[in-house]
């Protein structure tokens, strides 16, 4: 192959199974970038059509290349083979979803070429909807900060910043130093900011480096699950341990706070997954450390309380082998939750008895029977063979589904 000038800036990309999101990234690219700059996408093995995607594209943009992996591997692993891919004396690196702002990324570029001594340049970004129209934009600064290479450097950022990603960044030292020092057990963020900073400083900056576009699936609904704030707690330590020794509670303290930030993430994403209960959860995390008052307790209680009652009823349902109707003591509350089950179990018969239907039911393997207290249960198992596993109280799920503790009311 011939060798070719060597390009200011690569734009790197990871991209699995969202080739028209993908085609609309490129064709953004192609508008905004100039030619000298060279793009590259790491295709995670995606089984649609990304490859005609790519094939389509490398025909139109002079400096374009592209691999599809043998087999599907984890994002962070696939960041690593894009940002492997760059020959630009500097490069970006984002996922398939996002816009560049270019004013941003050369702004970044002219820091660098202006100051030999920093690595990289952290920004701000803006999350957009679908239509492209900005959502909210989160920014970590308000001016220009430099932070000198050195381990005070590492504390300050901690304390100051919380999480830094996305930088535009020197592609020596990062593919030598920091690339191949990745470690999949956590997602990198915080050891690449310290990788930075034993060989150069950074730079924090307010402009917009990126517009984040709402689509679904996200990577970040990864934040409803245990093993992401586990790689996010393992990132935060690792950082810190490489620092050396310390105070076990100062650096407790620390990466408690940093993390807990996480958990109303946790509950946002939960939100859009219509998963309540695990809202409730991350919720209850935050509280805590003292993220959230009770007020905001209270007010996702009046909102979901609800929903989350018939997605506990959807899990144990579901887990009870040979059901297909679930019947419920009739009440006005009652009726309410057999539509709403109804929506999520479409499979299944849901329907309302009266209470004097229910106590005359026979309990037959098919039925799951949801009374509308634990008293008609026990009126049930004085006249009926008892079946705890196909029965349940409605109002002891209501009150286990509470994030606060109280009697439960339906009159």
């Amino acid at each position: 192959m011939q060798k070719t000038d060597q390009p200011l800036l690569s734009i790197c990309i990871l991209t699995f199974n969202r080739a028209e999101i993908l085609r609309k990234t490129l064709a953004h690219l192609a508008e905004t970038l100039d030619t000298s700059t060279e793009i590259v996408v790491s295709n995670n093995c995606s089984s649609d059509h990304t490859v005609d995607v790519l094939e389509d594209f490398r025909t139109k943009w002079e400096r374009f290349r592209y691999v599809r992996l043998d087999k599907e591997i984890p994002m962070t692993e696939n960041a690593v083979v894009a940002g492997s891919m760059a020959t630009g004396k500097y490069m970006y690196l984002f996922c398939d979803d996002d816009r560049i702002v270019v004013e941003g990324i050369n702004k970044a570029v002219k820091m660098m070429q202006e100051n030999d001594e920093i690595i990289g340049v952290f920004g701000s970004y803006a999350e957009t909807d679908p239509t492209r129209e900005t959502v909210e934009t989160y920014k970590k600064t308000d001016e220009v900060v430099i932070l000198p290479k050195g381990l005070k450097s590492k504390k300050i950022a901690l304390m100051k910043f919380g999480l830094l990603w996305s930088p535009v960044i020197r592609t020596e030292p990062c593919q030598r130093f920091c690339i191949t020092t990745f470690d999949k057990r956590s997602f990198g963020h915080w050891h690449l900011l310290g990788k930075m900073l034993d060989y150069g400083a950074i730079a924090v900056i307010p402009d917009v480096l990126y517009h984040h576009v709402q689509t679904v699936p996200r990577c970040e609904f990864g934040l409803t699950e245990g093993w992401y704030h586990d790689m996010y707690h393992a990132d935060l330590e690792v950082y810190l341990g490489k620092m050396g020794n310390s105070s076990f509670r100062e650096n407790a303290a620390l990466v408690g706070e940093a993390a807990a930030k996480s958990y109303l993430q946790g509950v946002l994403f939960s939100k859009l997954k219509g998963e309540l209960l695990t809202g409730r959860h991350f919720l209850l995390r935050a509280r805590a450390y003292g993220l959230v008052k009770d007020e905001t307790v209270l007010e996702y209680e009046r909102a979901y309380l609800k929903q989350m009652v018939v997605e506990r009823l959807n899990i144990l349902i579901s887990a009870v082998p040979g059901v297909r109707k679930v019947i419920l003591e009739s009440h006005p509350i009652s009726q309410e939750t057999c539509s709403l089950l109804g929506k999520v179990m479409p499979e299944m018969e849901v329907y309302t008895v009266s209470r004097e239907e229910l106590l005359e039911l026979p309990t037959k393997t098919e039925n799951f029977i949801v009374a509308l207290d634990y008293q008609t249960l026990l009126d049930r198992g004085g006249k009926l063979e008892a079946d705890p596993l196909h029965q349940c109280s409605l109002k002891d799920v209501f009150a286990n589904c509470r994030l606060f503790p109280g009697e439960i009311t339906f009159d």
